[in-house]
């Protein structure tokens, strides 16, 4: 079990993992869609009040080819040998657990507490504790944390397949990784602000 939700580039084919990568994406676009979340970077995600059908495909799209073509070109330069269908998997894949955090905006569950916080924030940017819903706080806590475990799993799925597909080791290939991954975020980040769609 801990290989399949870490490391499934050691236990599946390319083809399976491809397919089940393509169908997460669809079905994340779809949740995002429904649950009215943008993928706004390269692992970013935000809540939208209006969302056309077509505008989450366009993110994941858009951060997919992104993280593709960064941590590709880096697995070139550890290895010549690097197959692009196993860094494309390991993006795929590793985006999994952003679209089941998804799943917490049922009934606008997450975006009702946002708004509870943010009315109780006057124009002067002061708050008022005492009028802070409990249950508010409880839910962005909780969400909060799955985001942040969601990220982690994400990073340690990215890096993994990464390193199995470009056999990368030594001290460096973190530091890269990192970097790689700042980078992406900031194209993905430009592209998406700046492209109206």
């Amino acid at each position: 079990m801990k290989t399949i939700l870490f490391n499934p580039f050691k236990k599946y084919q390319e083809n399976t993992l491809l397919g089940i990568g393509v169908a997460a994406t669809i079905i994340g676009s779809l949740l995002a869609y429904a649950f009215y979340i943008r993928f706004n970077g390269a692992f970013d995600l935000h809540f939208a009040p209006d969302i056309n059908l077509w505008q989450p495909f366009i993110d994941n799209s858009i951060n997919i080819a992104i993280v593709f073509l960064v941590l590709f070109f880096l697995a070139k330069y550890h290895n010549q040998k690097t197959r692009a269908i196993d860094i494309l998997n390991a993006v795929l894949i590793a985006r999994i657990p952003f679209y089941l955090v998804a799943l917490m905006n049922i009934n606008n569950t997450i975006s009702r507490a946002i708004e509870q916080m943010m009315s109780v924030v006057d124009n002067t940017i002061q708050i008022n504790m005492t009028a802070i819903p409990i249950d508010a706080i409880i839910i962005l806590s909780i969400f909060g944390l799955i985001t942040f475990l969601a990220f982690i799993w994400f990073i340690v799925l990215l890096y993994n397949g990464y390193k199995i597909a470009s056999n990368a080791k030594g001290g460096k290939t973190m530091l890269f990784f990192a970097l790689a991954l700042i980078l992406a975020e900031i194209i993905t980040k430009a592209i998406i602000i700046i492209v109206p769609y």
